[in-house]
Order: C-alpha cells, then sequence, then structure tokens
C-alpha cells in the first residue's frame, strides 16, 4: 500500500500541475479573444463537465478509477496542444471541451481510488488524514507549475501550454504504475454484454442519483461545496487582471500564483490537525464567510492589503478538499456508486460555475469581484436557513 500511496500523491501533483494558469488570460486575449469570450468559454468548460460527469464516474466505477485517471491524464495532454495551436474561438472551444473531459475523467475516480485502497487494506479511517496530504501535494505542484508558467510566459505566452502538456503525460505514466483496480469475476463477466451493460450502467448511475436525494445531509454538502468552488475557481479569472492592474510583470504574477498555493499547500497539509481542533463546522462557515468578505474587500482596496486577502482566499483553497471531500464521503452509503456520486457533486458545482462565468464575463474583472461577494454572502444565507431546518451536526469529524 506504501507504495501506491506514494504514487497516488505524485500523481495528485502531476495531474493538475497547469502552468498556463497565470497567463491563461492574457494569451488567449492575444490569439484575439476578448474577456467576455474567455469567461464564456468557461461556460462551456463548466457545461462539458456537466455533460460527461455521471457517464465517466460510472465508467470509473464499472471499469477502473486507475483507466480513468490515465485516461484524464492523455486528454489534458491533447487540450493543451490543440489550445498552443488555437488562433480564435473555434479551437478554444475544443480544448476546454477536452480539458472538461479530462476534468470529469479524473474528479471522483481519484479520491475513489484513495478511499477504497485505504478500505481494502483496512484503514479507511485514515482517509481525512490522507486527503489532506494527497491535498498538499496538489497546491504544492501548483505552486511549482504557477512559477515556472510565469517564468516561460516571459519568453513565449504559449509555453507554458506545451510544457504542461509533457507534465500531463508524466502523471499518466504515473497512474499507469499504480495498482490496478478494474473490478474483476462475476460483475465484469455480466457486463459483456453491450445492452446488459448499457441497463446496468443506467441503474448504477439512478441509484447514485437517489443515494444524493435521500440524504439531506449529503445534498447540503453537495449545495455547500457549488458555492465555495464558484468562488475559488473566479479567482483564475480574477486574479490575472487584479494583479495586471497592479503593473505585475507574468514572472511576478506567476510568483503570486505560486505563493498563494503554497500557503494552501500548508493549510491542506494540517486540514486533518484543522477538523480535529476546531470542528468540521466552525471551519465550514469561517470558509465560505472569509471568501465572500475578502471578495468585497479586494474589489476597493490597494497595496498590502491585496497581498493579505489574497492569503485569506489561499487558506480557504488549502481547506477545501480536505475538509469537504471526506465529509461528503462520509455520507455514500455504498462505496461501489462512490465515484458515481462524486461526479454528481461536480456536476453541481460546474453547473453553478456554468452560470456565474458568463454574467461575470459581462460585469467585467472588477465589478466580478463585487459580484463573487454577493454570491459568497447570499449562499451563506441560504444554506444558514437549510441548516436550521434539516440538518444535524455530527461534532468530531471522521473520515
Amino acid at each position: 500500500m506504501a507504495r501506491d500511496l506514494r504514487l497516488f500523491y505524485l500523481f495528485r501533483l502531476l495531474a493538475t500541475s497547469y502552468l498556463w494558469v497565470p497567463i491563461f488570460i492574457p494569451f488567449k486575449q492575444s490569439r484575439g479573444l476578448s474577456f467576455l469570450e474567455i469567461m464564456i468559454l468557461g461556460g462551456i468548460y463548466s457545461a462539458v463537465v456537466i455533460v460527461c460527469e455521471i457517464p465517466t464516474g460510472a465508467f470509473a466505477d464499472r471499469i477502473g478509477r486507475r483507466t480513468s485517471m490515465m485516461a484524464g491524464a492523455l486528454t489534458m495532454a491533447l487540450s493543451c496542444l490543440i489550445a498552443y495551436g488555437s488562433h480564435g474561438m473555434a479551437g478554444f472551444a475544443v480544448s476546454e471541451a477536452l480539458a472538461a473531459v479530462s476534468m470529469s475523467l479524473c474528479s471522483g475516480a481519484d479520491s475513489a481510488y484513495l478511499f477504497d485502497l485505504l478500505d481494502g487494506h483496512g484503514v479507511a479511517h485514515e482517509y481525512g488524514r490522507r486527503e489532506s496530504t494527497a491535498s498538499a501535494w496538489h497546491q504544492a505542484g501548483s505552486a511549482l507549475a504557477y512559477a515556472a508558467g510565469g517564468a516561460l510566459a516571459e519568453l513565449d505566452l504559449g509555453l507554458p501550454y506545451l510544457v504542461t502538456a509533457l507534465v500531463a503525460l508524466a502523471a499518466f505514466a504515473t497512474a499507469a504504475t499504480m495498482a490496478d483496480d478494474r473490478p474483476v469475476g462475476a460483475r465484469v463477466e455480466r457486463d459483456r454484454s453491450a445492452g446488459r451493460a448499457w441497463r446496468s450502467w443506467s441503474a448504477h448511475m439512478r441509484q447514485a442519483l437517489a443515494d444524493v436525494a435521500s440524504s439531506g445531509r449529503l445534498a447540503w454538502m453537495i449545495g455547500y461545496s457549488a458555492v465555495v468552488f464558484v468562488l475559488l475557481r473566479a479567482t483564475e479569472y480574477l486574479y490575472q487582471p487584479l494583479l495586471k492592474s497592479h503593473h505585475l510583470s507574468y514572472v511576478e504574477i506567476g510568483l503570486v500564483f505560486a505563493a498563494v498555493y503554497l500557503v494552501a499547500a500548508f493549510v491542506a497539509h494540517r486540514g486533518w490537525a484543522l477538523r480535529q481542533r476546531l470542528g468540521d463546522e466552525p471551519l465550514l462557515w469561517c470558509m465560505l464567510g472569509g471568501l465572500a468578505l475578502s471578495f468585497v474587500l479586494l474589489a476597493e482596496v490597494r497595496g498590502p492589503w491585496v497581498l493579505m486577502l489574497l492569503g485569506v482566499q489561499a487558506i480557504a483553497n488549502g481547506l477545501y478538499s480536505p475538509l469537504v471531500k471526506p465529509l461528503i464521503n462520509r455520507e455514500i452509503p455504498d462505496s461501489g456508486r462512490r465515484a458515481t456520486v462524486l461526479s454528481i457533486e461536480s456536476i453541481v458545482r460546474r453547473a453553478a460555475m456554468g452560470v456565474f462565468a458568463p454574467i461575470a464575463g459581462l460585469y467585467g474583472a472588477h465589478s466580478a469581484m463585487q459580484l463573487c461577494g454577493v454570491v459568497g454572502l447570499g449562499g451563506m444565507a441560504v444554506l444558514a436557513a437549510v441548516t436550521l431546518r434539516r440538518v444535524t451536526w455530527r461534532g468530531a469529524p471522521t473520515p
């Protein structure tokens, strides 16, 4: 198990180390796109994720989580190559669609792989701690990638896309050396008939939807995840114009992104300890409240205060997965549908982002900061109202 854990952590580091994140807005603008068109591409990304998430989640459950992760890494490499060669909306739309498929193939499958790896060795209770470690590796990989991406952009804005394709291929090779988790035996034999396989997959997806519908706590956590995800995802679009308005170079923007994600990596690594010390409920409300307030203030302040507020958002970014993923996994009743339920959660949050992105594009980067604050405070109010009616919280954190 120790070998597979190390490889899993390495996959988490590589799989989402996108060097283009700090510069994708100026890169696309250099290829003729407006800020609104870039945000529309974000909406396209979310729409494709929505279409693909449940089928790819079922694919991961039925064929193997490792296989899904490998396919996701290869698809991301192709997406980056197409983006590098694109000079208009159509090419970037194809690239975004492939990136969305890649995310769908990996989203849920990686967490399900980790949970079942631990469960198979009788240590499922370690999932919360291991998820914190895996999230720290992910954040650290992002920090390194963003620093490198900013430096490469000074030479050529397209270079970060080419290097990201190579990193994605390294993620594929890492997943290929992990233990195979494909289901064997009667279930595979039963699914050999194409017609019966489709009926089996359809029933599997319906059962996963029923799991969510029948659990108020699970549905609440998915709603919470969607609100926080929109705010965290928005930072990728809004930081670049914000930092450019402060006259930072691409190298400096990459370093700011790297610093933000190094803070996130540290918080992610301490996520399990924070849950034990402070409890899940206070962390949930502080994370959402801090995000909402930070966006309201970012639209108004200048100078060192900007970096302090970015630090607040970095803390939320680092805490998000170690806090939310274990709480969602805890509420899933059947591990055989785990990746599919996690894909449903991804659909909900991606749908929220798909609605938000074009609206933010119409507002413009500065006004979108205020819009994020409104979304955060409004979501907090709705979730609090639902909590008072339906949710009974558990005390100490469990995996």
